[in-house]
């Protein structure tokens, strides 16, 4: 399902006073809303005013995408959100202005690490698409400590079988060496034993 966007990012309609701090979608009331981003939730309640129930995920050391208006939400300050985690219910909570109907929307933002409104765009595909069955699969088949653990096992056998290798060189090299220095001691015992015989034969 494609939801329509009424309001961009920046624009300035006649019953703003600023340039527009998001991009607002026509979701009707209780539509699922997804997170875009993985991170942590911050949720703030404006009552009647601003936003109303917003949901933020904050992410990447300080940005953060904006949900507003919702008429509900299921997760809490503090929570760790996934990218695909359903993380509330749209609405019109808040200041909506409308010409027909009660004013449900989706009013998306987006802040840099420093507060300021950034044009959230780069999101647009995946707000459209975020009610498809396959928008994000969980689905992991090692977690991360069986992983490390499998790793570390893997490191362990091959340091083994370099280690078995370098012992079995050694072998080779000290057992060679060891013959070369028997041939080495009978050449020199040959050597001196005939150099000292004819010193005697000479003297007798």
């Amino acid at each position: 399902m494609a939801y329509k966007i009424t309001s961009l990012f920046g624009q300035q309609e006649g019953f703003r006073t600023k340039g527009h701090s998001g991009i607002d979608f026509a979701t009707p009331d209780d539509t699922p809303l997804k997170a875009v981003e993985s991170g942590t939730a911050i949720v703030k309640n404006f009552g009647t005013e601003n936003a109303g129930l917003t949901v933020k995920i904050k992410f990447n050391g300080g940005e953060e995408v904006i949900y507003g208006h919702l008429n509900s939400t299921n997760v809490h300050t503090g929570d760790v959100i996934h990218k695909g985690d359903l993380i509330g219910y749209s609405g019109h909570s808040g200041h909506v202005v409308s010409s027909s109907g009660n004013g449900a929307h989706l009013h998306l933002g987006l802040k840099d690490g420093d507060g300021h409104f950034q044009d959230p765009s780069r999101y647009i595909e995946d707000i459209q698409n975020m009610n498809n069955p396959n928008f994000v699969q969980h689905v992991t088949e090692k977690t991360p400590e069986i992983q490390d653990k499998i790793d570390i096992s893997s490191e362990s056998s091959s340091i083994f079988e370099q280690v078995g290798e370098l012992f079995n060189t050694i072998q080779l090299i000290d057992y060679s060496f060891l013959v070369q220095i028997i041939q080495q001691s009978f050449q020199f015992l040959f050597i001196h034993t005939s150099f000292l015989y004819d010193i005697i034969a000479c003297i007798f």
